[in-house]
C-alpha cells in the first residue's frame, strides 16, 4: 500500500469515527483538498524533503507524510533589492486529520542572490526547524523535541483532567561575536524564548486549541533590541514587550537573533519525562488581549 493510499485510509477511518460513518464538508479526508500548493514551490519544497531525506509523497497539490502529516505551499512576495539580492517570503500550510484538522500557517521569509535560492533557504530553514515540530505533534509520545506541561484543571480534585503540553522545537541562534568567558547566571537553553514571556500566553495556555508559535529576538551592534510573535502565523503583540526585555539581558556578543517554533497543545494524560511548570497567572490589571479569536 503506498503512503497516499494509507493516508486515505487513516482519514477515512477517522472520519467514521468522528462522524458515525456519515460524510461531511469538515471530514478529514475532505481537509486534504482544501488548499491547493503553488505547482513551483511544491516542487522545491520535494526537493529539500529529497535532501534532507525526509520520506514523503506528493499529490498534484501537496506533500504527505508518513503519520499523516500533510502540507500546502504558497507564494507571498517576492521582492528585489538595490544590492543586487532577492528577499522571499513563502506561507506553509500543514495540517493533520487528527491533531490539528484545522490546520496552521506559518510564514517562510529568506535573503539571498536568486529568487530560487532565497525560497531554497527559506523552505530549508523550515524543514529544520519548524517540520521537527509538527512531527512531534502528531505523536502521543513526543520523540524529538523537549517538553513542558502545565495542569490547567481548576481544582485539586481534577488535577489529572487536562495539561497544556509545550513542545519546544530547536532553536536558529546567529551572534557575531564569541561568547564571554564568564558563564551566564542562566545559560540559554530550548525552554528560554518561551519561559521568559510566559505570562503573556496566559490565555493561549488556557483554552483547549492547538497553536503553532513563532518566537524571535534579537539585538543588533548598538544594543538595540526587537522581538516578533506569531501564533498560527498572526502577530502576537502581547509578547513583544517580555522578548524584547529578555534580549536586554543577553551579554554582549555583536548582532544577536534566537528564532525557535513551539507548538501548544491540550492532552489527557502526562508525560513522566516532560518539563512540568505551574500555569502562569495574570493579575487582573493587566489582562492580555484573546488572540484566539
Amino acid at each position: 500500500m503506498s503512503l497516499i493510499q494509507a493516508f486515505k485510509s487513516f482519514a477515512k477511518q477517522v472520519t467514521q469515527r468522528s462522524t458515525g460513518g456519515q460524510d461531511t464538508a469538515a471530514t478529514a479526508r475532505d481537509l486534504v483538498s482544501d488548499v491547493a500548493s503553488d505547482p513551483v514551490l511544491l516542487g522545491q519544497l520535494a526537493e529539500v524533503f529529497t535532501t534532507l531525506s525526509i520520506p514523503f509523497e506528493s499529490t498534484k497539490t501537496q506533500l504527505l507524510l508518513p503519520e499523516g502529516l500533510v502540507l500546502a505551499v504558497q507564494p507571498v512576495e517576492t521582492v528585489a533589492l538595490s544590492d543586487g539580492r532577492v528577499r522571499t517570503c513563502t506561507k506553509i500550510v500543514a495540517w493533520h486529520a487528527v491533531y490539528f484538522p484545522q490546520g496552521i500557517a506559518e510564514y517562510q521569509h529568506a535573503l539571498a542572490a536568486t529568487e530560487e535560492a532565497a525560497i531554497a533557504d527559506g523552505l530549508t530553514q523550515w524543514a529544520n526547524i519548524d517540520l521537527v515540530v509538527l512531527l512531534d505533534a502528531t505523536r502521543d509520545v513526543p520523540r524529538d523535541c523537549t517538553v513542558i506541561e502545565m495542569n490547567t484543571a481548576a481544582d485539586e480534585a481534577n488535577a489529572t483532567a487536562r495539561y497544556r503540553q509545550v513542545i519546544l522545537g530547536p532553536v536558529a541562534h546567529l551572534a557575531t561575536l564569541p561568547a564571554p568567558k564568564k558563564k551566564e547566571a542562566h545559560p540559554f537553553c530550548p525552554c528560554c524564548l518561551f519561559t521568559e514571556s510566559i505570562q503573556t500566553f496566559h490565555d493561549v495556555l488556557q483554552s483547549d486549541q492547538f497553536y503553532g508559535v513563532r518566537l524571535f529576538a534579537s539585538r543588533d551592534h548598538q544594543q538595540v533590541a526587537a522581538a516578533d510573535c506569531r501564533v498560527n502565523g498572526q502577530d502576537f503583540p502581547a509578547a513583544v514587550e517580555s522578548l524584547v526585555h529578555y534580549a536586554e539581558q543577553w551579554p554582549q556578543r555583536g548582532l544577536e537573533f534566537r528564532k525557535q517554533f513551539i507548538v501548544i497543545r491540550s492532552v489527557s494524560r502526562r508525560l513522566e519525562s516532560a518539563t512540568h511548570m505551574d500555569m502562569p497567572t495574570v493579575s487582573d490589571d493587566k489582562r492580555f488581549p484573546d488572540q484566539s479569536k
